[in-house]
C-alpha cells in the first residue's frame, strides 16, 4: 500500500514545491479550489452514484458516519475544557475536529483502493457528514466567532454547496437510470482532472504554524485515533462487512474537512491553527491508512 500512495505523496510534494518555487500562490490555488468545488469534485460524486448498485441497507454508512460525527463533536467539547483555549482557538478547534476532508483525501484513496464501488460507499458515508458539516459545524463556528447563525444563513450554505447537490442529484439520478453513454462520457472528462487537482492543491496549501506545533500534533493524533474507535464501534454495531466496512474505517480517521478554513476565516476563528492541523493530520492519516488499508482490502 506505500507503493500505490507514494504517488499521490509526490504529487503533493510538486504542489508544495511550486508554491515555494513562487511558480503557484495563492491565486492559482484558489482557482484550483474553485475547479475542484464547483466542476472535478461533483463530477466524480455524480459518476459514482450513478454507476453504483444501492439497496436499502446501505443506509448504515450514513448511519455510521452520524455516529463518528456526533462522538468527535463531543470529544472536542471535552478538548477545550481540558485544554483552556482561548476562544478563538477553542472555536477552530470545534469547526475543525468534528469533520471529514472526504473529498480530497478520502475519495481518492478508497478510488484507488477499491475502485468505482468504493468511491461510491464512501460517496453514502459522506453524505451525513457533508449535512452535519453545513449545519451544526457551521452553526458551531459561528457560535465561537459570536457572529449568530440563522436558519436562513444554514439553508444558503445548503444550497450554495456544488457537491451536496451532486450527491442528492446522484441519489435521485441512479433511482431514475439516467446513468447513460452520454452522459457518464461527459463526467468522466469532468472528472479526470480529480486527482490531480486535489493533490496540488493539498501540496500548495500545506503550512504548520512553529509555535504550538505539539498541541497540533497531539489534536491530530487523537482525532484519527478517536474516529477509528467510533468508526469500529459503528462497524460493529451495524455488523457492516467489506468495503463498506473499509468505508466506514477509512472515512472516520480522515482529516479536517478543508471547508472549515473558509468557517473559521468567516468567523474570525484562529484559522492557523486549522490550516496547521489539516496540514499536520493529511500525512498522518495517509501514514495511518497504509497500515490498515492491506488488511480492510
Amino acid at each position: 500500500m506505500l507503493i500505490q500512495l507514494l504517488p499521490l505523496v509526490l504529487v503533493c510534494g510538486t504542489g508544495y514545491g511550486l508554491r515555494r518555487a513562487g511558480v503557484l500562490g495563492p491565486s492559482e490555488a484558489k482557482t484550483i479550489a474553485t475547479l475542484l468545488t464547483h466542476l472535478a469534485l461533483p463530477a466524480v460524486i455524480l459518476r459514482a452514484l450513478l454507476t453504483a448498485s444501492l439497496t436499502p441497507d446501505l443506509v448504515y454508512l450514513p448511519l455510521a458516519a452520524l455516529v463518528v460525527v456526533v462522538g468527535l463533536t463531543l470529544v472536542g467539547f471535552l478538548g477545550i475544557r481540558g485544554l483552556g483555549l482561548d476562544r478563538a482557538r477553542a472555536g477552530a478547534l470545534m469547526t475543525t475536529f468534528p469533520t471529514f476532508e472526504g473529498g480530497a483525501v478520502g475519495y481518492p484513496l478508497m478510488l484507488l483502493a477499491f475502485g468505482d464501488l468504493g468511491l461510491s460507499r464512501i460517496v453514502l458515508f459522506d453524505l451525513a457528514q457533508a449535512i452535519y458539516l453545513l449545519t451544526v459545524v457551521y452553526s458551531l463556528s459561528a457560535w465561537f466567532g459570536a457572529a449568530g447563525v440563522s436558519a436562513r444563513a444554514i439553508g444558503l450554505k445548503l444550497a450554495r454547496t456544488p457537491f451536496f447537490w451532486a450527491i442528492v442529484l446522484g441519489l435521485v439520478g441512479n433511482g431514475l437510470g439516467l446513468g447513460n453513454e452520454l452522459l457518464l462520457g461527459v463526467l468522466d472528462i469532468a472528472a479526470s482532472s480529480f486527482l490531480l487537482l486535489v493533490l496540488l492543491l493539498l501540496g500548495i496549501e500545506f503550512r504548520v504554524q512553529s509555535g504550538g506545533l505539539g498541541l497540533v500534533v497531539g489534536v491530530a493524533l487523537v482525532k484519527i485515533g478517536c474516529g477509528l474507535a467510533l468508526g469500529w464501534l459503528a462497524v460493529t454495531v451495524f455488523d457492516l462487512e467489506g468495503v463498506e466496512r473499509a468505508a466506514v474505517v477509512v472515512g472516520s480517521a480522515l482529516p479536517p474537512s478543508l471547508l472549515t478554513l473558509l468557517f473559521a476565516q468567516e468567523n474570525d476563528l484562529d484559522t492557523g491553527f486549522a490550516i496547521s492541523l489539516i496540514s499536520v493530520a493529511v500525512p498522518l492519516y495517509l501514514l495511518v491508512m497504509s497500515g490498515l488499508l492491506p488488511g480492510l482490502s
